[in-house]
């Protein structure tokens, strides 16, 4: 009997495609390549690509930009889980690790002022190691 594929990833797809209709309507015309990602990993990067580019290109940043990506990754890593049959307690890491963005962003943004760039730019690769590091530790 083969067990039926989880459709976890389409959760984060809603508000992401509504986050993304608020900037521009146009961004409908990516759900094709969202739901083709959820399938194949290429597919998926190539999309998490496009909206990055189509942030950058409107200027899109902030809290609302780390939203947007945020949920994208999201979306991408959960299919990637849905298409291994993962146990649930990956889901819950993966939502932990994605989830530590936002204060990370948040400390980023109270202590940039207080450091020179060269800085803060160290302390940001630093998180990013930290915060895969931990991902890696957690799902092996």
């Amino acid at each position: 009997m083969r067990i039926k594929r989880r459709l976890y990833s389409l959760a984060p797809l809603v508000p992401l495609f509504l986050l993304l209709a608020l900037i521009d309507r146009r961004t409908l015309l990516l759900l094709p390549l969202a739901l083709m990602g959820l399938q194949w990993y290429f597919i998926g990067s190539l999309f998490f690509v496009s909206v990055g580019a189509f942030l950058i290109y409107t200027r899109t940043g902030g809290f609302y930009g780390l939203a947007v990506m945020a949920l994208a990754l999201l979306a991408l890593e959960m299919a990637h889980l849905d298409r291994e049959r993962a146990p649930l307690e990956h889901y819950a890491v993966l939502l932990a690790a994605v989830g530590l963005a936002f204060p990370t962003y948040l400390l980023m943004v109270s202590v940039s002022p207080l450091l020179p760039r060269l800085e803060v730019t160290a302390l940001a690769a630093f998180l990013l190691v930290v915060l895969y590091v931990f991902v890696r530790l957690a799902t092996d």
